[in-house]
């Protein structure tokens, strides 16, 4: 790890600061300084630094919190010195703030506050669980963190048989946590509350398969069913219905910190940081965005949505702009399609969707045993990727991006 004080940018290097070390920030790390391993000659990539900001010293594997949360998993985490390029520096810290004008950022360190200068600066700072409901911060767990998922394992191993567990959501996070459970305790009743339909985003053979394990598992759902407040022990509804929990978990959505805004940067009303097609703030050239934190502009990013699957390739593109504005060469847009959709249902079951590259389901997908080998191998491949970064910068590609098509996709495929 480094201190602050050694975390200073030199009259002859470009000092590239990454804000987050989750999968954009970590593979925009190792593809910038594995570039620069490969650069020969003038090239002005010879002479760049990276210098990562991280509240923790290790890597959080997101996509497994939900076995951590249901003791399937002992742990979720990877040391980022094991992960990371060896020349990347490590600040274990809090960026509080982003002065653009000086360059520099605010870092808080334990009780001490110091700053560290970039000459760019990758913003992947990530998102995390949105419990904005009155009650739900209060009185419902979730398992956005390597902190929350232990407390919810605890809580979740506590509980006598018989009891109930609520899981707020119907989307994939909710579906895998309740999965998880429902599979590691088979003698709790899990129950999903979701305010429009369970797995209501897949094409409707995928979404019949995923309730049939669901079923299986002894899950149930409940849908069409706003939670509007949450208090001990007791989920509130829109239409007044009042249900009951010993366990609840929230899962409905996501939130991204306000950094950005607080910093003076343009953000979406989300909060996320405005950035263009090259990825690049809208507010300043020295400011390049990746990651769920990001908002992509509409023309090559309408289709992106919260996931590894777009955090890693935004961070591989950030990257590739950082180099080309220190080469003084023009800024590529992005392109980035996607191939497949993919969920865990418990240990011995999975569901993966295929997709055209802007995310709009083909008419197969695979299930079963088959579909949790192939999740696994996914989540595998996302560490093992990241680490092949630190020396092969492109190790990990992506599809292209969606191109002007006059057929609807989604009419074509429901026939």
């Amino acid at each position: 790890m480094t201190n602050l004080h050694s975390a200073r940018p030199s009259a002859s290097t470009h000092r590239v600061v990454v804000v987050g070390a989750g999968y954009a920030g970590v593979l925009a790390a190792n593809r910038i300084l594995a570039s620069r391993d490969q650069a020969r000659g003038a090239d002005p990539a010879r002479n760049c630094s990276v210098v990562v900001i991280n509240p923790r010293a290790d890597f959080v594997e997101r996509i497994r919190l939900h076995e951590v949360a249901a003791g399937t998993r002992a742990a979720a985490t990877v040391p980022l010195r094991d992960l990371l390029h060896r020349d990347a520096e490590i600040v274990v810290g809090s960026v509080v703030s982003i002065d653009k004008d000086r360059r520099r950022v605010e870092v808080a360190v334990g009780n001490c506050t110091d700053s560290v200068g970039y000459d760019s600066l990758v913003y992947a700072i990530g998102s995390n669980t949105d419990r904005s409901v009155p009650g739900a911060a209060e009185f419902a767990h979730h398992a956005g963190d390597v902190g929350a998922a232990e407390d919810l394992r605890a809580s979740v191993t506590a509980l006598a048989p018989g009891s109930v567990v609520r899981v707020v959501g119907g989307g994939s996070t909710a579906i895998e946590i309740a999965s998880e459970i429902g599979a590691a305790r088979s003698d709790l009743d899990v129950e999903m509350v979701s305010a429009g339909g369970v797995a209501g985003f897949m094409r409707d053979a995928a979404r019949k398969s995923v309730l049939a394990t669901l079923r299986r598992l002894r899950v149930t759902w409940r849908e069409d069913t706003r939670v509007v407040e949450v208090r001990d022990r007791e989920l509130h509804t829109a239409d007044g219905t009042v249900l009951g929990f010993d366990v609840c978990v929230w899962a409905a959505s996501f939130a991204v910190p306000d950094l950005a805004a607080r910093s003076g940067l343009s953000t979406d009303v989300d909060g996320r940081l405005r950035v263009d097609s090259t990825l690049t703030s809208t507010d300043d050239a020295a400011v390049v965005g990746a990651g769920d934190a990001v908002a992509v502009a509409s023309e090559v990013g309408a289709h992106l949505r919260m996931a590894c699957a777009t955090a890693m390739p935004l961070g591989g593109h950030a990257a590739a702009t950082v180099l080309a504005r220190m080469r003084g060469e023009r800024a590529p847009a992005l392109s980035l399609g996607f191939m497949v959709q993919c969920m865990s249902l418990g240990r011995k079951a999975g569901y993966l969707q295929f997709v055209h590259a802007d995310d709009v389901p083909r008419p197969f997908g695979v299930s079963g045993r088959l579909g949790a080998a192939v999740k696994e191998s996914i989540c595998r491949m996302t560490v093992d990727k990241m680490r092949a970064e630190q020396n092969r910068p492109g190790a990990y590609r992506t599809p292209k991006g969606p191109r002007p098509d006059p057929v609807n996709r989604i009419a074509e495929d429901a026939r």
